[in-house]
């Protein structure tokens, strides 16, 4: 049975509720995978896990309400709702967790360690969080997430070393901040399983295509309880890249204009 979970800290003003909504199905969650993104680079994490919110059809069956969030509603789906919410399929068998407000950065680490205590007893048994790397450029092709996961139970998961389809030598020490870091920093310390995929991305540029290959990657691994369909994501990927290139064009072309006008260039009138 899942239950409400509200802590408050005697000692301050600050206060965390998880709260669940009723509905007219009650869905209750039986061994499932929770996937997380947010706001980052490339907001591939945010593009992710609406997009399989979407594709599976799943409903919001409660939401975090903490003085650490910013407060504000945001406006989806032809409602308004609390910015950070979750939601799960009819199954059961999965969950997604969205937060579309900024999380004051002193309280990450407590509204973080309240979601995976909640979890760890309402049915989640592994929690996997989709982000993008900050980087200056993007390959066209051969485009690889990173997969960093912990057991829960190792003596030595305090911190996220095993990189799959990489040989150890291989993959570079990895800092992951923010609350995607605040959430597997909390699943190391309660002990649930993890896993972090990470796609290289252009920041302040939406990367579609960097969620879809992140979608893909988690289709691929063994425990998650669905496939999900990314052809739509792949064709708005190239509907965004034609739009970035003319824009691009656009840009180059005014540029060249401005400096066949300016004086010295050898076509003004006193050239």
């Amino acid at each position: 049975m899942m239950v409400d979970r509200e802590t408050d800290n005697s000692n301050s003003v600050e206060r965390t509720t998880i709260k669940l909504i009723s509905t007219n199905k009650m869905i209750r969650l039986n061994d499932a995978i929770m996937i997380a993104g947010f706001p980052g680079p490339g907001l591939v994490g945010s593009m992710s896990v609406s997009y399989i919110i979407e594709q599976q059809k799943m409903h919001q069956i409660g939401y975090i309400d903490s003085d650490f969030i910013v407060p504000g509603v945001i406006y989806i789906g032809g409602k308004l709702r609390h910015p950070f919410r979750i939601y799960a399929n009819d199954e059961g068998t999965a969950c997604v967790l969205v937060c579309d407000a900024p999380v004051i950065l002193s309280g990450i680490r407590s509204v973080l360690n309240e979601v995976v205590i909640w979890t760890k007893y309402n049915g989640v048994r592994e929690i996997m969080v989709l982000e993008g790397m900050a980087a200056p450029g993007i390959s066209e092709t051969g485009r690889r997430p990173w997969v960093l996961s912990s057991d829960g139970q190792s003596d030595d998961h305090g911190y996220l070393s095993r990189i799959k389809d990489k040989k150890p030598e291989a993959s570079p020490p990895a800092f992951i901040s923010g609350v995607s870091g605040g959430l597997l920093a909390a699943c190391l310390s309660n002990r649930i399983p993890c896993t972090a995929l990470l796609i290289p991305s252009i920041t302040g540029i939406p990367d579609p295509e960097g969620a879809a290959i992140l979608i893909e990657k988690t289709n691929e691994l063994a425990n998650n309880p669905f496939k999900i369909d990314v052809r739509q994501l792949r064709s708005e990927a190239e509907a965004l890249k034609r739009q970035l290139q003319e824009l691009i064009n656009s840009v180059n072309r005014q540029q060249q204009d401005q400096q066949k006008t300016q004086p010295g260039t050898g076509t003004g009138m006193y050239s």
